[in-house]
């Protein structure tokens, strides 16, 4: 338990060391950041199971399902319940392809905070919930229908509470699971 500031330094430390020492070392954390920073590989787990193995990198682009991908990320990845048929993505007024056709049925579509973004020709459209400056960027809650999406805008982005405001979501970077199951569905290979 290290204040912040200590926190950061000497995490810098411990990534210097297994560099220079060149050691296997296992660590184990319950922060997020720690695990991505320090790891090679790491093993998510939850009530004693491991749900995902692998690279940071592939942990936090490829979740393997719906715990690794709302426990990586911070903020956390944004997850919407709708309904999956003919390879779309339906709920609260969002409608993607997802590339994956072959399931049909409950469904979650996830998409990172950073792949949300503010436009004047968004996909979507909702009200700003919150506002909040976190000194490098600006998080933006936004109501859609019935969800809660977060967007990261540029630090100076500014709006009042309850404004309309206009979504553009990276179609590229988003991400479907099985609700039954909450594993993360595959897009099939064109």
């Amino acid at each position: 338990n290290l204040d912040a500031k200590l926190r950061v330094s000497t995490r810098a430390e411990i990534k210097h060391l297994q560099h220079e020492l060149g050691v296997t070392t296992v660590y184990v954390t319950h922060d997020q950041i720690e695990a991505m920073t320090l790891a090679h590989r790491v093993a998510v787990m939850s009530q004693g199971e491991i749900r995902q193995l692998d690279t940071p990198e592939a942990i936090y682009d490829q979740p393997a399902d719906l715990f690794v991908a709302g426990f990586i990320g911070s903020p956390p990845m944004n997850l919407v319940n709708g309904e999956h048929a003919n390879g779309v993505f339906a709920a609260h007024g969002l409608r993607f392809p997802t590339g994956v056709a072959r399931h049909t049925g409950p469904a979650v579509l996830g998409i990172r905070p950073e792949d949300v973004t503010v436009s004047d020709n968004g996909d979507v459209q909702g009200r700003v919930y919150a506002v909040e400056l976190t000194g490098d960027a600006v998080l933006v809650t936004v109501i859609v229908g019935e969800a809660r999406l977060i967007a990261k805008a540029d630090r100076s982005w500014r709006a009042e509470i309850g404004s309309p405001v206009s979504l553009k979501l990276d179609t590229r970077r988003l991400h479907l699971f099985d609700a039954a199951t909450t594993q993360r569905l595959q897009p099939e290979s064109p």
